[in-house]
């Protein structure tokens, strides 16, 4: 797992590759990644998340319902719409940096680090996943860095799959192995009509799955969100459960 000052470089990084792309596209832009959305929802909803998860830092929100339900303020305008973001993206970065690395503050992943880091972590897989949401719009996709790549597939199988509102299930049971070609790490998982079972595969460990999925990070990365093709990955077994995976497998909080 990356360190918190990793987590806030990339913050910052994809946070103004966004900006940017926002800015190149238009807020009337489709966003053909998350077609239901103008440019103008998504920065927007990013925006929102960059205030929203500052405030559960800065103060210490023990519970998502604890957060004031006025703390956006005004919403802006078109021309605005940009310095809007970026006004909140570096208050998101301070009050991450500034956050006592004892912070008491709400989590909501399966074995999630402590708040000091849980927060950068999950701002910095949502901000560069939806810069390349952005980036969509002007049909443009910035490949990931490997290191922050790796550590959002981590992420996404070790947090987000196992919880028990993903609605991830295979009856009969089956496994998925997940591994990547440009770093040593990889994952198995066992899908059945329980929450998703998940554990890092150790070096060296051999292990056999009814579906291997292997390819660089950051493309194993985008294939986990939905917002890239399996083309550029290797399938071998049964492609279902991967199939399923893409199905079922949605990013929310809560």
């Amino acid at each position: 797992m990356l360190d918190r000052d990793a987590h806030l470089a990339t913050i910052e990084r994809e946070g103004r590759r966004l900006a940017m792309a926002a800015s190149a596209a238009g807020p009337g832009a489709i966003v053909p990644t998350c077609p239901e959305w103008s440019m103008r929802d998504l920065v927007l909803h990013q925006g929102e998340v960059h205030r929203w998860a500052a405030l559960v830092v800065a103060e210490g929100i023990a519970k998502p319902s604890a957060v004031p339900a006025d703390h956006l303020g005004p919403l802006p305008g078109d021309e605005e719409l940009v310095a809007w973001f970026t006004d909140g993206l570096d208050g998101l970065l301070r009050a991450l940096g500034e956050a006592p690395d004892d912070v008491a503050a709400f989590t909501f992943l399966a074995d999630a680090p402590a708040p000091a880091l849980f927060w950068p972590r999950r701002q910095a897989h949502e901000t560069e996943m939806h810069r390349v949401d952005a980036e969509s719009a002007l049909r443009v996709l910035t490949p990931f860095e490997t290191a922050s790549a790796v550590d959002g597939v981590d992420e996404m199988l070790v947090g987000f799959v196992p919880r028990k509102h993903t609605p991830f299930h295979l009856d009969p049971s089956r496994t998925l192995a997940v591994h990547l070609t440009d770093d040593a790490s990889a994952w198995h998982l066992m899908i059945s009509d329980e929450p998703a079972i998940t554990r890092r595969i150790e070096p060296g460990e051999t292990i056999v799955a009814d579906c291997t999925v292997r390819g660089p990070a950051s493309d194993v990365y985008l294939a986990l969100w939905n917002r890239q093709g399996v083309d550029p990955l290797e399938i071998t077994g049964d492609a279902s459960v991967f199939d399923a995976f893409r199905t079922s497998v949605r990013i929310s909080w809560a």
